[in-house]
């Protein structure tokens, strides 16, 4: 790297460091303290919130108080065998005396399972026939033998928990063997789809009824975020200025979209100029650009009504439910509220002071300048502005 050369201060592909972590202070605490007291809980919040995030900061602060910590991502598992080696990999990453332990462990067992070198996918390769079930229950009780061989807890992270339920009697076969570490660990769900967790945890009918105390993650505080940006801003010999109070508004406390227009809008700001409305205006019209192929995704994957819907929520300047609305985005009235209760269940949509608004204010964006037409103006539809 070049010296003196300025690297920019918002990252926004993937998890950021926790060090980095905009705020939740408060939510970090508690989380501690749930997992330090043995109460496991869940965390719900929509894709690009910051839970993993949020995550990593609680399990760091819970290693340095002599936990071992893991986090296993489950985003998108679709069989058994999957599940372990996610497991397993999520092990490997452990360092020092409890990953000697771990080794340990896994070689008494001599059941395909090792920290490095080929792991469970090269038992696979050699035998696809074994048994990953079998290994799957074996592997989840690695936290009961560590405690019981010399006195350490562990915090478990299941991150993107509500994808298990690709696998069919997976959420069944984790439940009967982590219902019984009630000492020896501590389990963290977390996942984006309220109403796949509610699956999981509320319904009487799925087997992990009562095992988590409920979280949910809220957009960050305005004035956090803007302390943030303002600050980050100023250590790199930049002004934030009158953009500040745009970008606010627009990304209107979403973690990732706050780190990302403030990105392209410290990328647009000279060393020791200040941003205004013209800097802030290109930095959001970057980031349509680069957005707009995951606009696209977005909106394929919604099915006809949650598209209306959508649509509505967008861009109808009449109530929701009403005539008008349902009219200007050609949906049955009737229709509305399962297809807005689908979105709510999959974080699309979230409620900001008691009323229905899209997650995403990207998304609520390319929604507003796409597909109207010039008699948009008419029957409850609005045509947005910009800036």
């Amino acid at each position: 790297m070049a010296a003196g050369r300025d690297l920019n201060p918002f990252h926004f592909s993937g998890p950021l460091p926790p060090e980095q972590m905009i705020d939740r202070d408060q939510e970090a605490d508690d989380l501690l303290a749930l997992a330090l007291g043995g109460h496991s809980f869940r965390l719900v919040g929509p894709r690009r919130y910051g839970k993993t995030t949020l995550l990593l900061r609680v399990l760091e602060a819970a290693e340095r108080e002599g936990m071992a910590t893991v986090l296993v991502d489950l985003q998108d598992v679709l069989s058994m065998a999957e599940i372990v080696v996610r497991i397993e990999r999520a092990y490997d990453r452990l360092r020092g005396q409890i990953r000697r332990r771990i080794e340990s462990l896994l070689r008494a067992w001599n059941i395909g399972l090792s920290l490095g070198g080929g792991g469970f996918t090269a038992t696979l390769q050699r035998n696809p026939q074994v048994d990953a079930e079998s290994v799957l229950l074996r592997l989840l009780e690695l936290p009961a033998a560590l405690f019981e061989r010399d006195g350490t807890a562990s915090l478990i992270v299941f991150d993107e928990i509500q994808d298990v339920l690709a696998v069919p009697g997976a959420d069944g076969k984790i439940r009967r063997v982590i219902q019984h570490q009630a000492q020896a660990a501590t389990y963290a769900f977390a996942g984006s789809a309220p109403g796949v967790m509610e699956q999981l945890f509320a319904d009487p009918r799925r087997p992990l009824l009562d095992q988590a105390v409920p979280r949910n993650l809220a957009p960050l505080p305005i004035p956090d975020a803007a302390d943030y940006v303002a600050g980050r801003f100023s250590r790199t010999g930049r002004d934030v200025g009158s953009a500040l109070t745009p970008l606010l508004e627009f990304s209107r406390g979403h973690p990732m979209r706050s780190m990302m227009l403030a990105h392209y809008l410290w990328e647009r700001t000279a060393r020791g100029v200040a941003a205004d409305e013209g800097t802030w205006l290109a930095a959001l019209d970057q980031a349509i650009d680069d957005s707009a192929q995951l606009m696209q995704a977005i909106w394929r994957a919604l099915s006809t009504n949650e598209r209306r819907v959508a649509r509505a929520l967008a861009v109808a300047a009449t109530p929701l439910y009403s005539h008008d609305t349902a009219a200007a985005v050609g949906i049955r009235r009737t229709s509305i509220g399962k297809a807005l209760e689908s979105l709510t269940g999959k974080a699309d949509v979230i409620a900001v002071e008691g009323k229905p608004r899209l997650t995403d204010p990207m998304f609520e964006l390319w929604l507003q300048t796409r597909g109207l037409t010039p008699a948009s103006g008419e029957g409850g539809i609005r045509t947005p502005e910009r800036g």
